[in-house]
């Protein structure tokens, strides 16, 4: 089945772009039970990401909205089907942008996912909601009622209806943040669901219409945008969002396993509902790697939602393990994955899986083996090592690259078993 096509942009995309699933493949090693390593090293062996139309790691929903660091699909659908039992709840503790929740969906699994970014939930409530045709013919009419009023105010040369923030005055042609104010201001007009749709169209057009290189760059770029391709944009984008929810309605079996989605701190996983899961397939944050909360700062901005959560409890933070030397920063990064295991451990029955897509880390010179720190932390809470399936990644952080100057950086994908 053919991804549907996607809107173009401004520019040509930079093929030397360090753009997310593109830096991957290699060797695979492998350790433990011989089954389940080949199953592991079976899926992370996929092909790199690329610009074809039927790139499946932009397969329908995957392809709406960009998210850092997510995880293929491929790798996600197999990870679901090879450890999760058939008609069973696969839980994602850190469900990003929902690529496993949907892959466990098609898959026949139930699923449940949390995230404590109130971007991520939305995005993965979206992708997982049942949808009639009905309701995906109302979302691309919805959009275009907010289309039709952003073009009627530029046309009227009507004012903003607030104040815009000095980040974004730098960050947005005065035209072009005119109109997604006026965007916004009728998405505001909106209730429920179709109005939590309207918000995720709005925030997968803000950085293509930025001054901003990318999601993760930083600084600013010159851009000229005509006038009136804002909302020209969102409607195109409401297009493609319905015709990757109509293509994921045909993969759903009958009847359509559940999802439920809910912000949540992993390291505690107080609101899911009760009752143990069947699987966990995840992919926690990497050590010293990302700071999530400012490659979604504009996006929250924009959408009202509130960042404290996320800045309270983002676990593996870059900007909080620079601080720290090397040592300290592996103890800390143990103390984490601790507390998450330990709430993880709570909801899986003796003998079920919990399944890890981590990689190597480092703080200085240091290298954080994300294999070896998951298989010592997970002895201690009750959860063994089974199998591991390991790929060279590149690294591309300069200062912290003499870490990998004996041993190459890797991608890890773990198998832990609850005791």
């Amino acid at each position: 089945m053919n991804r549907p096509t996607v809107p173009g942009g401004l520019e040509p995309r930079d093929p030397n772009r360090r753009r997310s699933l593109t830096n991957i493949g290699g060797a695979v090693t492998k350790e433990g039970d011989r089954a389940d390593a080949d199953r592991l090293a079976h899926a992370l062996d996929v092909p790199p990401a690329t610009d074809a139309e039927d790139d499946a790691a932009r397969g329908h929903v995957h392809g709406f909205h960009t998210y850092p660091a997510r995880m293929h699909p491929i790798t996600a659908a197999r990870l679901v089907r090879a450890f999760a039992p058939p008609g069973g709840t696969v839980l994602d503790p850190f469900c990003g942008s929902g690529t496993v929740l949907v892959e466990s969906l098609v898959a026949g699994r139930n699923a449940r996912g949390t995230d404590l970014n109130p971007l991520a939930v939305l995005l993965a409530q979206c992708k997982t909601r049942p949808r009639t045709p009905a309701d995906i013919d109302r979302l691309v009419a919805d959009a275009v009622a907010c289309a039709e009023e952003a073009d009627a105010r530029r046309k009227a040369k009507a004012g903003a209806s607030r104040r815009f923030s000095p980040e974004d005055v730098e960050l947005f042609e005065p035209h072009v943040l005119l109109e997604l104010d006026s965007l916004r201001a009728k998405i505001g007009t909106f209730g429920g669901p179709n109005r939590s749709d309207l918000e995720l169209l709005l925030s997968s057009v803000l950085v293509k219409l930025s001054r901003k290189p990318g999601d993760t760059g930083w600084g600013v770029r010159t851009r000229r945008t005509a006038g009136g391709f804002a909302a020209k944009l969102f409607v195109q984008r409401a297009q493609d969002l319905a015709a990757r929810l109509s293509a994921l309605r045909v993969l759903l079996p009958a009847p359509a396993p559940t999802a439920t989605v809910v912000q949540d701190d992993a390291t505690d996983l107080k609101r899911l509902p009760p009752g143990f899961v069947g699987a966990v397939v995840t992919s926690p944050p990497y050590a010293a790697t990302y700071d999530y909360i400012a490659h979604h700062s504009l996006r929250l901005r924009w959408l009202g939602l509130d960042p404290a959560p996320l800045a309270r409890g983002e676990i593996g933070s870059r900007t909080a393990y620079a601080r720290l030397t090397p040592a300290a920063a592996r103890t800390a990064w143990c103390r984490e994955l601790d507390r998450f295991f330990r709430a993880v451990g709570r909801l899986l029955p003796p003998g079920a899986p919990m399944v890890l897509l981590m990689a190597d880390s480092a703080v200085g010179d240091g290298a954080i083996r994300a294999d070896e720190v998951a298989a010592e932390v997970g002895r201690a809470c009750g959860l063994l090592p089974a199998a591991r399936a390991s790929q060279p990644r590149p690294h591309f952080h300069g200062p912290t690259a003499n870490a990998f100057r004996d041993r190459p950086r890797f991608e890890h994908a773990l198998l832990l078993r609850k005791a």
